[in-house]
């Protein structure tokens, strides 16, 4: 599965449990938990990559809202004929 399908932290961590199970058993080869071990750093990464996403996401929302208030506020002004600070 390519790690861009994980779309969220959950669904992150419950693959990461799978193969934290799966390295757990004595009958792994070596290869298999090499390629697993591969597999977690790059999840490791993807888990990464959402919580940037977010942030950016979450700052795109709160400058928004500050905009919009800003807006608010000079409609507010003009109505009332306040000056409007810069």
């Amino acid at each position: 599965m390519a790690l861009e399908s994980y779309d969220s932290f959950e669904a992150v961590k419950t693959r990461l449990d799978e193969i934290v199970d799966a390295v757990s058993s004595d009958e792994l080869e070596l290869d298999a938990a090499l390629a697993l071990y591969e597999e977690a750093v790059g999840l490791g990464l993807r888990a990464s990559d959402l919580l940037e996403e977010n942030i950016e996401a979450q700052q795109g929302v709160e400058e928004a809202g500050e905009r919009s208030a800003e807006s608010s506020d000079e409609a507010s002004a003009q109505e009332t004929g306040a000056p409007v600070s810069a």
